[in-house]
């Protein structure tokens, strides 16, 4: 460290400012030995207007001792600020929430909430609040008594990911569900290694349990007249979403994330935003006169005045974005196909979290029994609407309900 100046203090005695290289030590010892003395390294830089400092060991997870490897991770993070590609990511205090028995070691569930923050949220990804669902999971398997997530980072093991990925199997989760944990898996441990939390992956590609596995393609469609009785059926905003589902070939999420704004009657059609579409891709979907009905049903309030733009065609009354319609969809189903519907009360094991409502096992298994997914229905249209391409007119409901007889045959 070479000297860069002087600066006067308030009492008005001048010091030695040295040019530390972004790095430094907030401790009482002279600056000459820090080198040697025990204190973190602190990390300090200004990018276009924004100030950055951390200590490098707690945003690290590990110990850093020496001021060569100081400097070398301090010129990896100005590195990733200048790229844009830094996130905040600040290891937990020791002895605070997500420190491993306050020796302030980096915990595997503190890392995934930091994963799911720089990877999934920062970034944009479409999908990541079903993927913080799963990091979730992860953390809460036990092995000898233990949550896997309140392991310290660096004791995690690809062994340990072998006993979640059996126990999965174990319990007979489907090929599709096992594959989506072994996906996330893989991600959080290339994350770990490129963000500096651990110097090696802790899953590899040798291992046969985390290996996706090839599942055979979901071939369920409608039967003959199940579409109609799954619309007399459903309540009126199941009943738009079923509508709509067989009429565009969208996705759940991408109806109910639509917006007026990207509904344009008059063109008739619909604008899927690429940020808020599986495939990150914009796509535009023709309106046919059926959707058309369901959509000029709701283009007003219950006031009379036109829904503004910000509102969800596929919301509630109000057009405020609907939520989770699980238990819609499933109430759905067992009516059109002759089962009452019976809902139990389930308490969470913590004190301090709610309960939920679930299927009674009867109901459950008659559910199962019928294997409707909501995603179905897109598949169910596919082969109708997509051969056509991107029609200039509206497809006309009478056609598809030809073809789709013809297919369904």
């Amino acid at each position: 460290m070479s000297d860069k100046g002087r600066r006067r203090l308030n009492n008005g005695r001048e010091v030695v400012v040295h040019a530390n290289q972004g790095v430094r030590k907030v401790c009482g010892c002279p600056w000459r030995n820090w080198s040697r003395c025990p204190h973190a390294w602190h990390f300090s830089y200004s990018w276009r207007g924004r100030h950055y400092r951390f200590s490098l060991s707690r945003y690290l997870g590990r110990e850093v001792m020496g001021r060569t490897e100081a400097q070398a991770a301090a010129d990896k993070i100005r590195t990733a600020i200048r790229d844009g590609e830094f996130s905040i990511a600040k290891a937990p205090e020791a002895g605070g929430p997500g420190a491993d028995g306050g020796s302030g070691r980096l915990t595997f569930e503190a890392y995934g909430e930091l994963f799911m923050k720089g990877y999934g949220r920062d970034r944009g990804k479409a999908s990541w609040e079903d993927d913080r669902y799963l990091v979730r999971r992860v953390m809460g398997f036990q092995m000898a008594g233990r949550r896997l997530g309140d392991r310290p980072l660096a004791d995690v093991t690809e062994h340990d990911l072998e006993e979640f990925i059996r126990d999965l199997i174990g319990k007979g989760r489907a090929v599709s569900t096992r594959n989506h944990y072994v996906q996330l898996v893989k991600a959080m441990s290339r994350w770990a290694v490129r963000k500096g939390y651990r110097e090696r992956p802790f899953v590899t590609g040798e291992s046969d349990v985390i290996r996706r596995r090839k599942e055979a393609s979901r071939r369920r469609r409608l039967h003959p007249g199940e579409e109609e009785r799954l619309v007399a059926a459903a309540g009126p905003h199941m009943q738009r979403l079923i509508i709509a589902a067989l009429e565009t070939c969208c996705r759940e999420g991408e109806l109910l994330s639509l917006q007026w704004c990207d509904v344009s009657l008059d063109r008739g059609e619909l604008t899927l935003r690429a940020a808020k579409t599986k495939d990150r891709e914009d796509r535009v979907v023709p309106i046919s006169r059926r959707l058309r009905g369901v959509l000029e049903m709701v283009q007003f309030d219950p006031a009379g005045e036109p829904m503004p733009p910000a509102a969800y065609p596929f919301g509630d009354e109000l057009g405020r974005r609907a939520g989770d319609t699980k238990r819609a969809w499933q109430t759905t189903v067992l009516k059109a196909n002759g089962h009452k519907p019976v809902w139990i009360w389930r308490r969470k094991g913590l004190p301090n979290e709610k309960g939920t409502t679930k299927l009674s096992p009867e109901s459950q298994a008659a559910y199962r029994a019928v294997n409707l997914h909501f995603h179905d229905l897109r598949h169910y249209a596919e082969p109708v609407i997509m051969p056509r391409g991107m029609p200039e007119a509206p497809v006309r409901a009478a056609d598809l309900a030809i073809e789709r007889d013809r297919y369904a045959a």
